[in-house]
């Protein structure tokens, strides 16, 4: 009797039940593996290069020797626990090396490796809390790498570093969307991690393409709860040779700290969607690979990168003071620093509002990176509209400028399919986290912040017709106190109040308030 089954009843309530977060389920931060050989990493220096040089590509022709010291620099700087505070509310609170998205910090690394300087070869997890490499497999598996990612010469490079993105951690707080911001926190690590390389001296590229299954394997990890996302190869190649793919024993895919992950079928598809089966395949989607032409020499002076990192942390208020037009030019030019990446490089572009910096009038702008000019979409005073546009947040509307990653989906997924879009938030992110870099190094703020899409492309169109938001950053003076401000901007407001209208004809209100 179908009234008297209450099971849809029950379904029904718990799906539509309104909740923030469940601080009960939240997963732990770091990963384990218990009874594993672990390698002690040396105390890393910090790098001493200006951090705007460092992000502007390579500092020397010449690579430095990757010895151990330069492997626990590479590692330290990119994903390391940098400093430890007490929160009243929250307890111990953990800082890294990188930003990470509501510092949840899904990304992990690892080292593939063969025999070089105080380091046998095998394959490692990196243990961010005790600057610590943890032995999972002995022996040189370079070559089942290189087979994986269809490139010979990852068999002989001396290392590569291969990131995973622990998927639960991000979806804990923020469900399907979290997705996305997995590879936003792999972009900022990686823009650390280009930049440390930078500065050793070390060549390094961004391999997105390889057997999905292949490398999971090689790592032992469990692809339903973490996959690998990236392979970064560091230094030259040590001459083309044949290789050997050694045959894999299961091993110890370490404990996450979870067992049970509420899974979202929207993001699951995606990422089965965009995986790539066999070499072949690999090959067939790898796209021209783009290398440094040219490295830029930054006019304005840096902190060190070491002090950069350390020292960084988002801003959570921004002060309404200006900064330089001089500065804005660096910030915006290390965001569009090339990188070298298998999907070529350019899939997302700068769009920003600017509140406040002299010399540059209050307006919507594009950067094109090809003549690094910006141009003026619109002027006006835009505080309110990008507050809104921040996600109903006070960063965007006092910060002195924003600067929003839009790429065209259609054309990016078009040349290298679902996989495409990985890429594109990969590269929005790196971007972003070159922001980061070159803001802390100037003295300045800056913070990532989450944000409504299409009002985000409506703003910026006609010229951003077809876009998509990618990620963005808010870029300013930080303020006093660094708390955030509550805020309720007035086109939140006039949206509610359009809401009530009961013909449903539109008004004569800006086109974008029209955009979800």
């Amino acid at each position: 009797m179908a009234n008297g089954d209450i099971q849809a009843v029950q379904a029904f309530h718990d799906v539509t039940k309104l909740s923030y977060i469940n601080l009960l389920t939240k997963p732990p931060l770091y990963k384990s593996y218990a009874g594993l050989k672990q390698v002690s990493l040396p105390e890393p220096p910090p790098p001493e290069t200006p951090a705007l040089k460092a992000v502007a590509g390579p500092t020397s022709a010449t690579a430095g020797r990757l010895d151990l010291e330069a492997v626990s620099q590479l590692l330290h700087y990119s994903a390391g626990l940098i400093r430890k505070s007490n929160s009243a509310t929250a307890g111990e609170v953990h800082y890294r090396a990188a930003a990470s998205a509501g510092a949840l910090y899904p990304i992990e690394l690892y080292l593939v490796c063969g025999d070089f300087h105080g380091l046998a070869a095998g394959v490692y997890h990196y243990a961010p809390a005790d600057n610590a490499l943890t032995q999972l497999r002995e022996g040189d598996f370079r070559g089942n790498l290189a087979a994986a990612a269809a490139d010979d010469s990852l068999a002989t490079v001396l290392a590569t570093i291969v990131s995973t993105a622990v998927f639960w951690r991000s979806a804990w707080k923020y469900r399907t969307r979290g997705y996305r911001y997995c590879f936003w926190d792999n972009g900022t690590v990686f823009a650390n991690l280009l930049a440390t390389a930078n500065s050793l001296g070390q060549q390094a590229r961004f391999l997105t393409g390889f057997v999905d299954r292949d490398v999971d394997q090689i790592l032992g990890v469990e692809s339903e709860q973490e996959a690998s996302t990236c392979l970064v190869p560091l230094g030259a190649a040590g001459g083309l040779r044949p290789y050997v793919a050694r045959a894999l024993s299961a091993i110890d895919s370490g404990d996450l700290g979870f067992t049970e992950a509420i899974t979202y079928p929207e993001s699951d598809l995606l990422h089965a969607e965009a995986r790539l089966d066999s070499p072949q395949q690999v090959s067939d989607w790898r796209g021209h690979v783009h290398r440094f032409e040219d490295t830029r020499i930054p006019v304005v002076p840096s902190e060190p990168l070491g002090k950069a990192i350390v020292e960084r942390g988002s801003t959570r208020r921004f002060a309404r003071e200006p900064i330089s037009k001089e500065q804005l030019s660096e910030l915006l030019a290390a965001s569009s620093t090339p990188m070298t990446a298998d999907f070529g490089f350019g899939l997302s572009e700068p769009y920003l509002i600017v509140n406040a910096v002299n010399g540059v009038s209050p307006g919507a702008y594009h950067y094109p990176r090809q003549s690094g000019e910006l141009e003026l979409l619109k002027e006006g005073d835009f505080r309110a509209e990008a507050g809104h546009l921040c996600f109903e947040q006070a960063l965007g509307a006092d910060a002195s400028a924003v600067v929003f990653f839009l790429a065209d989906l259609e054309s990016a997924l078009g040349r290298l399919g679902n996989r495409g879009y990985r890429a594109a938030q990969l590269e929005a992110g790196v971007m972003g986290g070159n922001v980061y870099i070159a803001a802390h190094s100037l003295g300045l703020g800056a913070t990532g912040m989450t944000f409504f899409d299409d009002a985000v492309t409506a703003f910026f169109s006609p010229h951003a017709a077809g876009k998509s938001l990618m990620f963005l950053v808010g870029l300013g003076r930080t303020g006093i106190p660094n708390r955030v401000r509550p805020f309720r901007s007035k086109y939140g407001a006039l949206k509610d109040s359009l809401a009530r209208g009961a013909s449903g004809e539109r008004r004569p209100v800006p086109d974008w308030l029209y955009s979800n």
